[in-house]
């Protein structure tokens, strides 16, 4: 089961929407390259909010600190045609649901991931009749969810039900083509719970359901839109994509501290409305939690990718950690907080890499205190 998985399946599914540990960088010489550094990303051809971490960190001229220069391939979905493009150096980073780069890099493509953006955003929906039962999800046995296959919301789903007293056995998961056909599958009674964008809550309502939670609910700081990189391009250009990447966590921090100066650069970035950026991040029903931490979140990942192996979504004798090089982020947030030491914003992230990437092999030894120094 090879491109198959990795190329059709998966691009239905986004249509819907190194190992070891690295050279040290902290404190480099932004000068040290006089040409500066470049990176090629690939982006979804239809959408003006694309990723807000790297637009927010162009518009702020995080990149530029670092002399690093972005530029952009429209491509015409983020999937199968994005990873394709990435795996053979067409672009030299990629943005896209966690599925499409743990299959490409399963499968031993030049693919390799190096952080997060994206969780949140998905809403779980039912019919007002089963909503006093359902709300305690430890009461979903026997019931039917609808999902649509290998998604975000499938696997981590999967994944948290062990969280309740449940297993995957426990239910009945119903395959469905996209967000739309859930919302009106589960209107029509032919699922009890159905999993949905949440783009596409105010259809489902419409059809008559009600939102019975959200997926950040069942599972908090679920892993779902994931960054890759080329990996010929990260092995030879290797601090493009750490300054890449630190701009990003400033462009974090931004988000979660400035709301008003961070929806006013957007607009500018996107040309989206004020209403449109403020739903899309900052509203929490209507985001449904959507948050981007560009923090890679391993242990997460890896629990995503274990269901994938167990399903046979994939089939692969490659680790996690082969094609998930988390020390490009580390080394980013270590350059930032030994620039600015006493930001406790940065010191809390730093305590969530430690937290949520203890899964790696050989964490502890390799982000010990004696790496942030």
């Amino acid at each position: 089961m090879k491109k198959f998985i990795a190329g059709v399946l998966i691009t239905a599914l986004t249509g819907v929407f190194l190992t070891g540990c690295g050279k040290d960088v902290a404190g480099a010489k932004r000068e040290d390259k006089a040409e500066g550094y470049t990176l090629n990303l690939g982006a979804s051809g239809d959408a003006a909010l694309n990723n807000p971490l790297v637009q927010l960190a162009e518009e702020k001229g995080y990149f530029a600190e670092n002399n690093l220069s972005i530029t952009q391939t429209k491509l015409e979905n983020a999937g199968a045609v994005m990873y394709d493009a990435l795996s053979v150096g067409k672009i030299d980073a990629a943005y896209a649901q966690v599925v499409p780069p743990v299959s490409y890099g399963a499968q031993g493509y030049d693919v390799t991931l190096i952080g997060g953006v994206l969780s949140g955003g998905m809403v779980c929906v039912t019919l007002p009749e089963n909503y006093e039962e359902l709300k305690d999800i430890s009461n979903w046995k026997g019931h039917s969810i609808g999902v649509v296959q290998m998604s975000t919301s499938e696997l981590t789903t999967r994944n948290a039900l062990k969280d309740y007293g449940l297993t995957a056995d426990d239910v009945e998961y119903v395959m469905i083509e996209d967000y739309s056909s859930i919302a009106l599958s589960t209107a029509k009674g032919n699922v009890d719970i159905g999993f949905v964008s949440s783009n596409y809550v105010d259809q489902a309502l419409e059809a008559g359901c009600v939102v019975l939670t959200t997926l950040y609910d069942i599972k908090k700081d679920y892993v779902c839109c994931r960054q890759s990189a080329y990996t010929k391009n990260l092995e030879q250009n290797r601090d493009a994509y750490v300054y890449y990447l630190e701009g990003q966590i400033k462009a974090y921090k931004d988000i979660k501290t400035d709301e008003e100066g961070t929806i006013q650069s957007l607009v500018k970035a996107t040309g989206e409305s004020d209403d449109y950026i403020r739903t899309y991040i900052y509203d929490e029903v209507g985001s449904a939690h959507r948050t981007y931490n560009p923090d890679p979140n391993y242990n997460g990942v890896k629990g995503l990718y274990d269901i994938i192996l167990e399903q046979k979504y994939v089939e692969s004798d490659r680790t996690l950690d082969q094609f998930y090089d988390i020390s490009v982020y580390a080394d980013a947030l270590k350059n930032v907080i030994a620039e600015n030491p006493d930001d406790d914003f940065y010191k809390d992230m730093k305590a969530y890499f430690l937290e949520n990437n203890a899964e790696f092999p050989d964490f502890a030894n390799i982000y010990g205190e004696d790496f942030w120094g």
